[in-house]
């Protein structure tokens, strides 16, 4: 009888262990950018034994779906845990049709393709609106992401992260909040679901991003994790009447180093000028509308929302730039004398006047690889400082 009794109260405490917890876990978030970085290193490599953390191994890829999306199932080593983890943005035309295609559209619907419909919700608010291209990538997955997570429960598992970096992160916040909203029938009430979010684009208005932030971010199962000096997360083109001017004006006033003139400026002609905005975006949406439809065939989505306030989810965590070695421009300098006499060297031994470096390639900062080192320096310096490579290095040609 004892010994039946503690293998029930053993039996109790594993269900209830495998449950996310809640909050930033900074090991999870390593785990998740490694696995994210899968792709890269399977495009460039052809192998990503190397990057992929030792606790999980992978059970199953999707094929690519419409817009040469798909994703990736992982389980831990002890089958209580699982990962879903969403490609991002590959060099194929569908692939970037899908993040132009920016027009908001309502979060509750139907998608019409072909003899096949997609009625989806990610959210309770009329006018809440959710990103075109995203909303249409996920309606391709869809039925496989539910498939797959069936078969995870099979196995007893239902502790699932939800992960991607750049696009991927956008679909993968879109599938979060297509899953909370299905009828109870389809999945098990038991599984649980947490999102990290690399690098992503924004994926809905500002109505959107406030329910989702109070139903996932705020009891902290929802993280974006963004480098601030990676452009993606700054799309797509957007503006926030009730915010912009107070905050630059404090900003113009008081700190006048962290002032951007030029970045200000263009936000701010984005505020007066919203309408024009609006009627672009959507203008730029029907042509890629088009050109998808040539790709996929006939489909029909939701009247698009005269709107173009995207919103984040959540405020994101921001890890540091990656920081690349200085390159000269020139390094015959080094050999005039006139010109070493004008230009003056630090005791590092690094010019003073930095305009004599090439600026960095910025879409190095949204590398997936230099998110995973970027994370290691904040939160595990000792892993970081036994890298060989600190940085994402272009393959030669």
């Amino acid at each position: 009888m004892n010994k039946l009794l503690t293998v029930l109260i053993t039996l109790l405490c594993m269900d209830s262990y495998a449950q996310h917890s809640s909050g930033f876990d900074a090991k999870e978030a390593r785990d998740l950018i490694q696995i994210c970085n899968s792709f890269t290193y399977l495009d460039l490599e052809g192998s990503d034994e190397a990057i992929l953390p030792k606790e999980y191994v992978r059970i199953y890829s999707s094929p690519a779906y419409g817009m040469d999306n798909l994703f990736q199932v992982y389980v831990n080593q002890s089958k209580t845990k699982a990962v879903l983890n969403f490609r991002g943005s590959t060099d194929k035309k569908s692939s970037w049709l899908e993040n132009m295609y920016s027009s908001l559209v309502p979060a509750k619907d139907t998608i019409f393709k072909g003899e096949t419909t997609f009625s989806y919700t990610c959210a309770e608010d009329p006018d809440a609106a959710v990103h075109a291209g995203y909303i249409l990538g996920l309606s391709y997955c869809a039925d496989d992401i539910l498939k797959q997570i069936q078969n995870l429960n099979k196995q007893g598992i239902y502790t699932i992260y939800i992960t991607g970096h750049s696009q991927g992160g956008a679909l993968a916040q879109m599938a979060r909040s297509w899953l909370h909203f299905l009828p109870k029938s389809t999945l098990s009430s038991r599984n649980s679901f947490k999102v990290y979010a690399f690098a992503n684009p924004m994926i809905g208005n500002k109505v959107f991003a406030m329910e989702y932030q109070r139903r996932f971010a705020d009891p902290g199962y929802s993280f974006l994790l963004h480098n601030p000096e990676d452009i993606v997360p700054k799309m797509p083109v957007s503006f926030n009447d009730s915010t912009f001017w107070k905050s630059n004006l404090q900003t113009m006033l008081f700190d006048r180093e962290n002032f951007h003139f030029k970045e200000s400026m263009k936000e701010g002609m984005l505020n007066m000028f919203g309408a024009k905005l609006n009627k672009f975006n959507n203008g730029v949406s029907n042509n890629v509308h088009e050109q998808l439809v040539k790709l996929l065939g006939d489909f029909r989505m939701p009247a698009a929302k005269n709107e173009a306030n995207f919103m984040h989810t959540s405020k994101a965590i921001l890890l540091p730039p990656t920081q690349y070695p200085l390159e000269l421009k020139d390094s015959s300098i080094l050999q005039n004398d006139s010109l070493m006499k004008v230009y003056k060297r630090g005791a590092d031994g690094m010019f003073e006047d930095k305009s004599v470096y090439k600026r960095d390639k910025a879409i190095l900062q949204h590398k997936p690889y230099n998110y995973y080192t970027a994370l290691l320096k904040v939160y595990f310096i000792q892993e970081y400082d036994r890298l060989e490579n600190k940085y994402f290095i272009l393959p030669k040609k």
